[in-house]
């Protein structure tokens, strides 16, 4: 298989490729697979992408399902389909319109998805956005603006940021369902946990717990049910 090259600005059509370099613009017309992706800059491609690795700095913007080993991104990834990929590191921003399906992701600045994202371990530090369901082994987020449907999760940590100064908060979620919970900021409106231990600047409309519950002077809770 040949290698599919474009410096500065070109178009290409898709097809099978050894691998697929983009430093500059490049737009792929189609499909492509390849056993790898990497570059700077742009790259567009009008289909889908099936890649072992997939490793770029810049923008890239995908029309259909992206596949891949393993996906290290700083910039911005674009997904018009859905993500299947082991491994997921983005340091920048991610948008997703299906679902996402992984092992290990790690978002370092904005995500948004709209369908469901389902792995062992979901990280992210920055702005979190799922309009779907978040289904995960280990969520541990890092933020004050979160906007997620629902949790099925193992482990939940939601913690503050370091920031100085002050930051816009908003933390909407409409329902968490997790084994143990801890959380310094939460705006929620049914949360079911077994281990619960929530800080004063945590909402929550109504509570279910089967284990241990901890609450900070402050926590508001207007519905607590204890389950035996």
């Amino acid at each position: 298989m040949e290698d599919l090259k474009i410096a500065g600005y070109g178009k290409a059509n898709g097809g099978n490729f050894n691998k697929i370099v983009i430093n500059g613009y490049g737009e792929i017309f189609e499909s492509a697979i390849c056993k790898d992706f990497y570059g700077t800059g742009t790259a567009k491609i009008h289909g889908q992408l099936a890649t072992g690795s997939l490793k770029y700095t810049g923008d890239t913007f995908i029309e259909n399902h992206l596949t891949a080993n393993s996906i290290d991104m700083t910039g911005k990834l674009d997904i018009k389909g859905d993500v299947n990929s082991p491994i997921i590191s983005i340091c920048g921003d991610m948008n997703i319109l299906g679902n996402c399906k992984g092992e290990n992701i790690k978002i370092t600045g904005t995500i948004n998805s709209y369908g469901n994202i389902t792995c062992e371990n979901f990280k992210a530090n920055g702005t979190v956005t799922i309009k779907e369901e978040l289904c995960a082994e280990n969520v541990d987020i890092k933020s004050c603006v979160i906007d997620i449907n629902e949790i099925h999760a193992t482990k939940v940590i939601i913690t503050k940021p370091f920031t100085l100064g002050i930051r816009k908060k908003r933390i909407n979620i409409n329902e968490i369902e997790c084994t143990t919970i801890e959380a310094e900021l939460l705006n929620c409106k049914k949360l079911c946990a077994h281990h619960v231990k929530l800080s004063k600047n945590c909402v929550v409309d109504s509570l279910e717990y089967s284990g241990d519950l901890e609450l900070e002077d402050g926590c508001m809770i207007k519905e607590l049910i204890k389950i035996a």
